[in-house]
C-alpha cells in the first residue's frame, strides 16, 4: 500500500468516525434526560441502553485492534480456530452483551454518556495515527454469530469501519 493510499484509507476512516461522533451527540441532544430510561423501538431496550450499546461497539475496537495486529501475524487458521470456540460461546456473549448493555444504560446519564463516548473516540483516533503501512491489510477470523456486522474475516481497516456500521444499524431504534 503506498504513503498517500495509507493516508487516504486513514483520513476516510477519521472522517468516519468524526461523523458519526457528531451523529451521536446530536442524537443524544434530541433526547430529553427522561428519554433515556424511555422503551427504545428495539424491544426490552431502553433508549439509554441502546445508546450505551452503540457507545460500547466503539470500546470494543480497542480490544479488537491488538486482537488483529496480533493474529494477523500468524498463520490464517490460527485465528479460524479461535473464532470457532469464540462461536461456540455464542449465547453466554449474548447475555453478557445484554447485562452490559442494560448495566451502562442505567449507570450512564445523558452526559456521561456524551463523555465516554468522546473518550473512547478520541482514543481511536490516536490509535488510528499509530497504525503502520503493513499493518493495514492484517486480518483475523471472527465469531460471526456474535454479530451479524462481523464478517468471517476481518481486516484491520475493516474493523475500524465496524462499530460505525453498529451504530448506523441501531440509529434508528432510538424513540423520541
Amino acid at each position: 500500500m503506498s504513503e498517500i493510499t495509507r493516508n487516504s484509507v486513514r483520513e476516510a476512516i477519521g472522517a468516519e468516525l468524526e461523523s458519526t461522533r457528531l451523529s451521536f451527540h446530536a442524537l443524544l441532544n434530541s433526547l430529553p434526560e427522561q428519554d433515556l430510561q424511555k422503551k427504545s423501538l428495539n424491544p426490552g431496550w431502553t433508549n439509554g441502553e441502546i445508546l450505551f450499546h452503540m457507545t460500547f461497539a466503539f470500546m470494543l475496537l480497542a480490544s479488537l485492534i491488538p486482537m488483529v495486529l496480533f493474529w494477523g501475524r500468524l498463520p490464517k487458521g490460527y485465528s479460524k480456530i479461535f473464532a470457532w470456540i469464540l462461536n461456540s460461546f455464542t449465547g453466554f456473549f449474548n447475555w453478557i452483551n445484554a447485562l452490559g448493555a442494560r448495566g451502562g444504560g442505567r449507570i450512564y446519564r445523558k452526559e456521561g454518556i456524551g463523555t465516554k463516548f468522546d473518550k473512547i473516540h478520541f482514543f481511536l483516533l490516536r490509535r488510528l495515527s499509530s497504525i503502520r503501512e503493513h499493518e493495514w491489510q492484517r486480518g483475523m477470523y471472527y465469531p460471526a454469530k456474535w454479530d451479524a456486522l462481523f464478517s468471517e474475516y476481518m481486516t484491520l481497516e475493516d474493523i475500524f469501519h465496524y462499530p460505525v456500521k453498529h451504530f448506523k444499524f441501531h440509529l434508528n431504534q432510538i424513540s423520541h
